[in-house]
């Protein structure tokens, strides 16, 4: 698989994110149950693409079993979600933040790894530390933290990601002529 090829798979994930996060966004004013249904849609859908992209771009990913590990990590926490929509709020809570601490310590991987390769590499940076921040937010907050500002940060956090994707992608269309 070409350079080209690997970065049209970052465009990809970029726009499903930006989608996926502009969804939960879109709609705050729906019950907590609805909110629990689209968060476990995000959830499952970005999990099955991390999975699904690992495996193909395995030459690229030096660290293939953490993607593997974070794709299964978020599918779970997307099927818990939709199985059993009564989960404790602080069980959803936790797992949630704990995802963006994990895919936090991905991106700074996935930054470390590609930043001979890529132009603009510093908005996966900048991606990363709001998922970071994100997350300590959600698990410092456990006790007092409402779902609905759980869904916000989640969904800011993943359209931060993903339009760190789309920029990463875009700014280095003319190096590999995509």
């Amino acid at each position: 698989m070409s350079e080209k090829r690997f970065l049209s798979f970052i465009f990809i994930e970029g726009l499903l994110l930006t989608i996926l996060a502009l969804c939960v966004l879109i709609l705050p004013k729906l019950t907590s149950l609805s909110f629990g249904v689209m968060l476990s849609v995000a959830f499952i859908t970005y999990g099955l693409y991390k999975i699904i992209v690992s495996f193909i771009n395995k030459i690229y990913l030096s660290n293939i079993l953490w993607s593997i590990f974070l794709g299964v990590y978020i599918l779970t926490i997307g099927i818990l979600l939709l199985l059993v929509p009564k989960i404790s709020l602080l069980w959803l809570i936790a797992l949630i933040g704990v995802f963006f601490l994990l895919e936090s310590i991905s991106t700074a991987a996935f930054v470390s790894q590609t930043r001979n390769m890529f132009n603009s590499i510093n908005c996966k940076a900048f991606a990363g530390f709001i998922l970071f921040i994100a997350g300590l937010i959600i698990i410092l907050g456990l006790p007092v933290m409402s779902f609905w500002a759980v869904v916000m940060l989640s969904g800011i956090a993943l359209l931060t990601k993903g339009m760190a994707k789309i920029t990463l992608a875009l700014a280095n269309k003319n190096n590999y002529n995509i």
